[in-house]
């Protein structure tokens, strides 16, 4: 991986797009799009603004009935489809096919710069070949503001800074069109069935399905990170909001189902070469530390792993074969040996707590029961009357 050279002009003036799929979060919406028809234009591109909304009740509707700008050019799909899955698909099928690049986005978050535009297309009127097929723009709160950009294969720069760091935030990606619509369609496949949330996790389909769509997609095509700080969330920290729809989606049991998409890209043999350490890279840990961590709580709150949590337990073992080094799948074998030991630990711990518990309610009900003294006496023998 390294610093992109020789800097190319182009004539042809692009056509960008944002992308925003969205449902029921229209005071969000608002703040998102502000900041988009803010953003200076020049002469070297057009901008687009996609918006596709899926059944919402607050309001968004006829908003979006209303919408237009001078210099945004808004496109948008209302569907009273109430199966919030297809948006996505929606949101993709909505993009114009002349558009050149296509900004993903979330209705929650905003672009901070009101140039970030302008120096995207300078990017990539200097950049932009047909091989290049990904633009990774930091969210601000982890950005360290160098401003460095660093082009490379995508699966090195997944390898070098974390599949889920370079992959996982949909608003942090800038993807060419053909890709963009070629990934969410096939991200958004398994909800063609319309599955419940419970036979989401049943099939164990991921939260991140884009993030192995398009890996899946061009994992062999070039890729820049973008060390600037132009996008974030509108909020700082989960909202009640987000945690009930976090909930609803079954989005945190989902995660997890990330290991299962790498597994399945290697088990295709989409994935030829070997994984680094910091391939599984999680904000300043490990997908391995969130996995740990969450199973760990699951058994301290309920005492036990589910059958589906088990197998899924078996299945990461697998991992092992993405490794290269020895001494990398000796480290991450005994990290699975060590979790494993301590959440049966743990369990047996839980149900030894749950017996005892059980032993003194039965001891408290013996010995403070409203019941008549002759049924007490009967408890431990024969009455005296």
């Amino acid at each position: 991986m390294q610093l992109a050279k020789k800097p190319r002009k182009s004539k042809r003036k692009l056509k960008i797009a944002i992308a925003i799929p969205t449902y029921n979060r229209l005071e969000k919406l608002k703040v998102a799009l502000h900041h988009i028809e803010t953003q200076e234009l020049d002469d070297r591109f057009e901008l687009f603004c996609v918006i596709s909304n899926i059944a919402s009740q607050d309001g968004t509707t006829e908003f979006l009935g209303q919408l237009s700008h001078s210099k945004v050019k808004y496109v948008i799909h209302n569907t009273p489809e109430d199966y919030i899955y297809t948006n996505w698909r929606r949101c993709a099928e909505a993009v114009p096919d002349d558009i050149d690049w296509v900004w993903f986005h979330g209705d929650d978050d905003y672009i901070i710069s009101p140039v970030a535009i302008k120096e995207l297309v300078t990017l990539l009127n200097a950049q932009a070949d047909e091989s290049l097929k990904l633009v990774h723009i930091c969210q601000a709160l982890r950005s360290r503001r160098t401003c460095e950009w660093f082009r490379g294969n995508l699966l090195d720069l997944c390898n070098a800074l974390g599949y889920h760091e370079v992959l996982g935030w949909m608003s942090s990606l800038v993807v060419e069109r053909t890709v963009f619509k070629s990934a969410i369609e096939l991200a958004t496949r398994p909800y063609d069935e319309k599955l419940e949330p419970s036979q989401l996790l049943v099939r164990k389909i991921s939260a991140y399905g884009h993030s192995a769509a398009i890996l899946r997609t061009c994992i062999d095509q070039e890729a820049i990170f973008w060390d600037v700080p132009w996008v974030d969330p509108q909020d700082r920290a989960q909202t009640p909001e987000s945690v009930a729809r976090w909930q609803t989606e079954q989005v945190g049991e989902r995660y997890f189902f990330v290991v299962d998409d790498i597994l399945s890209l290697i088990e295709d043999e989409v994935i030829t070469r070997p994984l680094t350490p910091m391939f599984f890279r999680y904000l300043r840990y490990t997908l391995w530390d969130r996995y740990a961590a969450s199973l760990i709580g699951e058994v301290v709150n309920t005492g036990h792993m589910t059958s589906l949590q088990l197998e899924h337990l078996q299945r990461i073992k697998k991992m092992e074969i993405s490794f290269v080094s020895e001494r990398e799948k000796k480290l991450f074998l005994q990290w699975h040996q060590s979790l494993r030991a301590r959440l049966m630990a743990y369990i047996r711990h839980s149900q030894e707590t749950a017996r005892l518990r059980t032993e003194l309610v039965e001891h408290y009900n013996m010995i403070n029961t409203g019941y008549y003294p002759f049924e007490i006496l009967s408890l431990q023998g024969s009455p005296i009357l």
